[in-house]
Order: structure tokens, then C-alpha cells, then sequence
């Protein structure tokens, strides 16, 4: 279990009752992250929180657990007991089955705020487009605007923005994002617009979701350990957890 299971790889907890990847599970995920592993089949996790929000688990509760390593494993968990590490709560916990590769339909994703600019490839701006690609001036280019990440994941990216973005339109794309080391690093990519819709009680503003297009594995590979790197980061930050 440990070539899998090693300290500080995030996690998921979900009741047995929903389907990971169903649209009613979304509200009930509880991010954790592993913190010891015991022994072949007990490991100690973090706290579980659900939007930076403690959740307490109990004695005799079981869950299935989703484990964010190079690839994805589940297992099902039972609660043990909980204790208390100075000011941390560590909760000790049983896999009451093996782990098994999963295979989801959709990539992992995760909740952040980053400052996203954004261009709309246009018939207007075509021309435009490819001479500045083939100069290398891409994002100097005249025409970005600005919107702001609600998640980000290996399949695609969910944004916001004041641009009423129509549906099947082509957008570039550029993050800078500081990943767990301090280095600030450049992510453009080429998506497709898949549904736009107006924010609720935000008046003006949209919400986008964006799918990747001729998107490179390698590209993809590096953005995916990105984002787990960031949720890694995120859960040691919230549970206490030192490097």
C-alpha cells in the first residue's frame, strides 16, 4: 500500500450512497489528505473539510475513499477514531477493501481563483491570430481580456468574465500561476467555449465553461500534476501538515 498511499497525497471522502462523478455529489466531497500510513490497512488523514469548512467524522462511519496520486484509486473506509495532535485533529481510518484503479469520466477538479486573461478568436482577428503566433507575440497580442477561474482541471477550465462569450466560440487562454515551489509558470491553451450562462445575483457577469482543444499529452500530463501539486499544497496548509 505505501508505493500508493504516502503522506500528503490528497484525497476524497464521499458516502457510499452517491456516484462520484453525478452532479449531487459535488456538495457533499470532503477534501482530505493522507498524513500516515499505519500499516497494509490503516492509514491516519487529515481532517476532511468541505470548502475550507471542518467536518466532523465519527466512529463507524464508512465512506469511499478517492485517492489523487499519478492516477486515481478508491477504496471503501470506515472510520476508526479520531485524535488530536496538538491543535490538529487526526482522524485514523480503515480501508475495508483494495485499492482499485478508477476510471472517471470527467478529471479531477479543482475549486481556485486565478486571474485568467482570454482572447475570442474571431474572423476579424484571424489574420491577426497567425501572424502573431508565428512571431512568438501571442500574449502581447491587442484584444485580451480579463476573467477570473472558478476550477481548472485536465479536461478543460470554468471561468468567469463580463463578455457574453457565444457558445462553440474558440478562446485562447493564459494563467500565470505560483505553483507549490514559488515559481510563477505561463499556461496557454486553445479551448472551446461549451456553455456560457449569466451568473445569479451577479448582473453582467458570465459564466464559462471551457473545454481544451489539440491539447499535447504533455501539456496536458504537466497541468495535471499542477493542479494536484496545488490541492497537495492546499490540504497541508489547511490541516497543519508541515513539508
Amino acid at each position: 500500500m505505501e508505493k500508493i498511499l504516502k503522506p500528503g497525497i490528497p484525497m476524497e471522502l464521499l458516502s457510499r450512497k452517491y456516484k462520484f462523478d453525478s452532479e449531487e455529489a459535488k456538495e457533499y466531497k470532503m477534501a482530505s489528505s493522507v498524513s500516515d500510513v499505519i500499516d497494509d490497512t490503516h492509514i491516519e488523514i487529515t481532517n476532511p473539510v468541505i470548502k475550507a469548512r471542518s467536518i466532523p467524522v465519527h466512529s463507524g462511519e464508512r465512506y469511499n475513499a478517492y485517492f489523487f496520486g499519478s492516477k486515481i484509486y478508491t477504496a471503501p473506509l470506515t472510520i476508526v477514531r479520531n485524535r488530536t495532535e496538538g491543535n490538529i485533529r487526526v482522524v485514523v481510518a480503515e480501508l475495508t477493501g483494495s485499492l482499485q484503479k478508477f476510471e472517471r469520466r470527467q478529471y479531477y477538479r479543482l475549486e481556485c481563483s486565478i486571474d485568467v486573461r482570454f482572447l475570442v478568436l474571431t474572423a476579424e482577428n484571424a489574420k491577426e491570430f497567425q501572424a502573431a503566433v508565428k512571431e512568438g507575440r501571442l500574449l502581447t497580442m491587442p484584444g485580451f481580456e480579463m476573467g477570473t477561474t472558478i476550477d481548472i482541471s485536465g479536461g478543460g477550465i470554468r471561468f468567469t468574465s463580463r463578455t457574453d462569450i457565444p457558445k462553440d466560440s474558440m478562446v485562447i487562454t493564459h494563467m500565470v500561476a505560483t505553483v507549490p515551489t514559488g515559481e510563477k509558470k505561463n499556461y496557454v491553451f486553445l479551448g472551446k467555449i461549451i456553455e456560457t450562462s449569466l451568473m445569479n445575483g451577479q448582473r453582467g457577469r458570465f459564466d464559462h465553461r471551457m473545454k481544451f482543444v489539440d491539447m499535447k499529452q504533455e501539456a496536458r500530463d504537466e497541468f495535471v500534476r499542477f493542479i494536484f501539486e496545488w490541492e497537495r499544497d492546499r490540504l497541508k496548509k489547511m490541516s497543519g501538515l508541515k513539508n
